[in-house]
């Protein structure tokens, strides 16, 4: 093959390749037009009930624009006394802090959480919280209700020496037939 008929190959190829994605590019436009005048007419009405149903509820992560002031403001309080509850923990009774949360929590979470000891470390041996703050989740489950619930407290090593910890808190809780429980708890869970 001469050098020349190389060139001209190579040419082509070109000129395909780039047909192809032109075309490819085009035909990704066409169908979502074209789509759009092919659907039937009872489609078209769910489409339409469903941008509805989205623009009345501009945010679907927004948990105060779907559950009363009354249910936010009771599962708020309920999420800082379970965690002030919670992150109490003393090593010389590793399970106390699971009793102490366990009127907030709902009866599988706590099975869950008794049986699982928990100890103390090298750098802890016993928690105070002191200050609770709750701030709002973005949470698209409608069945749960969600609250970041900030601890600023005292962790006490072994020897008695302490040192301030601040430490996050994702509760989630659920309504249940003796009221709202909390059925999860995450701590210090990167975004």
């Amino acid at each position: 093959m001469s050098v020349q008929q190389k060139k001209m190959l190579v040419f082509l190829s070109v000129v395909v390749f780039l047909g192809i994605m032109i075309s490819s590019f085009f035909s990704k436009e066409k169908p979502a037009s074209s789509q759009g005048e092919k659907q039937d007419p009872s489609s078209e009405s769910v489409q339409q009930e469903k941008e509805e149903s989205t623009e009345g509820n501009k945010n679907p992560y927004d948990q105060t624009q779907r559950n009363t002031n009354e249910d936010l403001q009771s599962t708020k309080e309920i999420a800082k006394e379970f965690v002030k509850a919670f992150a109490s923990f003393n090593a010389k009774n590793p399970s106390e802090h699971i009793e102490k949360a366990k009127p907030y929590m709902s009866e599988d979470m706590y099975e869950n959480y008794k049986e699982q000891k928990e100890r103390g470390t090298l750098t802890y041996d016993k928690v105070v919280p002191k200050n609770l703050e709750t701030t709002e989740v973005s949470n698209d489950n409608t069945d749960v209700i969600q609250w970041n619930v900030i601890m600023q407290g005292e962790v006490y090593d072994v020897d008695g020496n302490s040192e301030q910890e601040e430490d996050w808190y994702l509760v989630t809780l659920e309504k249940q037939e003796a009221g709202y429980k909390v059925v999860g708890v995450r701590v210090n869970v990167p975004n």
